[in-house]
């Protein structure tokens, strides 16, 4: 009996090093509700399909984008073979080790399976002789994972920390420097930390029930908000003068007296003149007048706007982002005038941040290179990578952004009669660093001759407006 007993303990003690570990044996069994199923691993990896169908769920392949989806009830994740970034609940993550091809489809890390596929589902894994039961409820004691980000602006940076669940959270300035977020009951569990990258931030520290946020001589917390849609902690840090007492410095949250604003960025300004059309019609000129129109019919419909200029003045481009962050704007919408070396192009296109360094296609890229070159510096001693790191860890509004570009392109189609250039991506420096939904719209082309005299009417300017402005309306009536 004692040695039945040791085998059993000894057995259990190798499978759950196993999950750690990721070293399987050559036949897993997975129990639920009295079913079960025996697996052959795949390279350390298990079959995704027979735990779906023991549970009662769906794997459906699309040949056409290459995701499998997993659905359960009204739960849906979905995943890509040699894909990091897994899409779950519509909210956007990025896991360690990716999901590999497999003689049944696809096959993941018993990690992946646990925190992935299970925990959205409502289960998680228990280890068992020869196996795992499958059981309700979320692992006691699961960390909480933190993915940091910053981004350097020309006098602050905006350090963003994406949950992955809602948590209790409180921000204070520690005497001496530096900031710590307090997590109660939480173990919180630091992802990705290379990824920091800021001449301000020097690191991000996780302990039990806190953060221990290191930051350069000099700089301090200037305001902070704890978000939801996706789940994060949003500071603003920046220059702050010495305390004359020890006494600690209690930040608190932003209190705003109204409700959050929808925030505009007339695209270029002062030196900066944009594309330029045959009349003399600057882009800075075309877009400041657009974009009061679309704050004014915006406030007639009851929503708060800010303009990042209301005058001819010049901004750098990520200055226009940290803009909206410090007000906490529900929207993020710039305005652009496109320009192209072929004179018959034309129409209106929406853009929205890439989750790569590539565009959708050679046009969208070109149109990216030449907006980027204006409006002075980008991230400080910042790279396209760093902007498509910085990217990444804001991947979770992508979605949302995604679907107000559609709104907005659909608008400026049915009302205008445009031509439909689509809904694009590419890696804007304006719209990086953004931690709301935002968006890039380009009304049409300066360079094609019939286009520049519409773009130039009084009339189709209000249209435009009226139609961005009904497209943004669509989005928010559907949040």
């Amino acid at each position: 009996m004692r040695k039945t007993v040791l085998i059993a303990l000894v057995a259990i003690l190798l499978v759950t090093t196993g999950l750690q570990a990721q070293t399987l044996p050559p036949r897993l069994e997975f129990r639920h509700q009295g079913l079960k199923i025996e697996t052959t691993p795949v390279r350390n990896h298990v079959e995704v399909s027979p735990i779906m169908t023991l549970l009662g769920g769906e794997a459906a392949f699309s040949a056409s984008a290459g995701v499998w989806a997993l659905s359960l009830g009204e739960h849906l994740v979905q995943v890509a073979p040699d894909r990091r970034l897994v899409l779950v609940n519509g909210k956007l993550a990025e896991v360690q080790d990716a999901p590999i091809s497999s003689p049944g489809g696809i096959a993941v890390r018993l990690s992946f399976l646990d925190d992935f596929i299970l925990a959205p589902f409502g289960f998680h894994l228990e280890p068992i002789v020869g196996g795992y039961s499958i059981v309700p409820g979320v692992s006691s004691g699961k960390p909480i994972t933190i993915r940091p980000a910053a981004a350097d602006f020309s006098a602050t940076t905006t350090l963003v920390l994406s949950l992955d669940r809602a948590v209790e959270a409180t921000v204070e300035a520690r005497p001496g420097g530096g900031v710590v977020v307090l997590l109660p009951r939480s173990a919180p569990r630091i992802e990705s930390p290379n990824r920091l990258r800021s001449r301000r931030v020097r690191s991000v520290v996780a302990a039990p029930g806190r953060l221990e946020i290191d930051l350069s001589p000099t700089i301090g917390l200037i305001s902070w908000n704890v978000l939801t849609g996706p789940d994060r902690v949003v500071m603003e840090l920046g220059t702050v003068p010495p305390t004359p007492t020890p006494a600690p410095i209690i930040a608190r949250p932003v209190e705003r007296s109204g409700p959050r604003p929808i925030v505009i960025d007339p695209g270029h300004g002062g030196d900066d003149t944009g594309a330029v059309g045959a009349s003399g019609l600057s882009e800075k000129e075309l877009t400041l007048v657009i974009a009061r129109r679309l704050a004014q019919a915006l406030r007639s419909a009851g929503y708060p706007v800010r303009l990042t200029r209301d005058g001819d003045a010049g901004r750098a481009l990520t200055d226009r982002a940290a803009l909206a962050n410090r007000l906490d704007a529900r929207l993020f919408v710039s305005l652009h005038a496109n320009a192209s070396t072929v004179a018959s192009v034309h129409g209106a296109e929406t853009y929205y941040m890439s989750l790569d360094d590539r565009a959708s296609d050679e046009a969208a890229q070109f149109t990216a290179d030449l907006e980027n070159r204006a409006g002075g510096a980008g991230l400080q001693g910042g790279s396209t990578l760093d902007l498509i790191l910085w990217d990444m860890a804001q991947s979770e509004v992508l979605n949302e952004s995604a679907r107000l570009a559609l709104r907005v392109q659909a608008r400026l189609n049915a009302l205008l009669g445009l031509k439909d250039r689509g809904v694009k991506q590419a890696p804007f420096v304006v719209l990086t660093g953004a931690t709301m939904p935002a968006v890039l719209v380009e009304v049409g082309f300066l360079s094609n001759s019939e286009e520049l005299e519409q773009l130039a009417s009084p009339t189709h300017q209000q249209g435009l407006a009226d139609a961005i402005a009904l497209g943004i309306g669509d989005f928010l009536v559907g949040q």
